[in-house]
């Protein structure tokens, strides 16, 4: 009976240092994400995708797997050549990142004690993955037909995912809803706070809750022919 017991006590703590370990990894994730403006769960990707294909990026992170063993594999992240963290992730969180990003809204946010700097505008060959608060002048040169959809809480909608251009490059914007009838192509428009995603393997720029779209030029309306007199 006190083998058993013993053991036992050796399970649970076991489970205790690694809650410990992933929590503590964790925390470490959203702080980093913080202080280089990405988003947190869309790190967590770019951590699975690096496990899978040795490196990956998330906004202007770069993300390299430095070597694996059987439990774990050791990450360095970097920006700029400089180094941002280097730590081990167990594999077994990287086979669920779905739970990883659950366990993220259980951790704290940082305290920020440096003052945000005002948002610029970007340009769009500058966008990352991962990036967020974007704010970017566009013109749409691409309007799609708005196509029915049934979102992940089953809920009915509307998308349209028109494309928007600079003097820098293209990419897609995410319209829902009455956001998709909106525009037009030759308008240009003035997005605040996207964030950018990746769908099909290529970059998207979307909206959230906080986002504005406003169009600023509207197309030219087409003229009137006068009655003949």
């Amino acid at each position: 009976m006190m083998m058993e017991i013993e053991r036992d006590r050796g399970r649970r703590g076991r489970h205790r240092r690694g809650s410990y370990a992933q929590y503590g990894c964790l925390s470490s994730i959203v702080k980093i994400a913080r202080r280089h403006a990405v988003d947190p769960g869309q790190l967590v990707d770019a951590f699975v995708e690096a496990g899978a294909t040795a490196r990956s990026h998330c906004g202007r992170l770069k993300i390299v797997r430095r070597a694996v063993d059987q439990e774990a594999a050791t990450f360095l992240v970097t920006q700029d050549e400089t180094v941002v963290w280097q730590s081990k992730i167990a594999l077994e969180s990287l086979r669920q990142p779905d739970s990883l990003k659950t366990h993220l809204q259980d951790i704290p946010l940082p305290e920020s004690t440096v003052k945000e700097p005002a948002s610029t505008l970007q340009q769009i060959d500058d966008l990352r993955y991962g990036m967020t608060g974007v704010d970017v002048t566009a013109k749409i040169i691409e309007v799609p037909p708005v196509q029915p959809v049934v979102t992940q809480w089953g809920s009915e909608g509307y998308v349209s995912n028109v494309t928007i251009a600079d003097a820098t490059g293209s990419i897609r914007l995410s319209l829902w809803n009455h956001q998709a009838g909106k525009v037009h192509v030759g308008d240009q428009v003035e997005l605040t706070n996207c964030y950018v995603s990746r769908f099909a393997g290529q970059l998207q720029l979307r909206l959230r809750r906080q986002s504005t779209l406003s169009v600023i030029t509207p197309r030219p309306q087409a003229a009137v022919p006068r009655p003949a007199p």
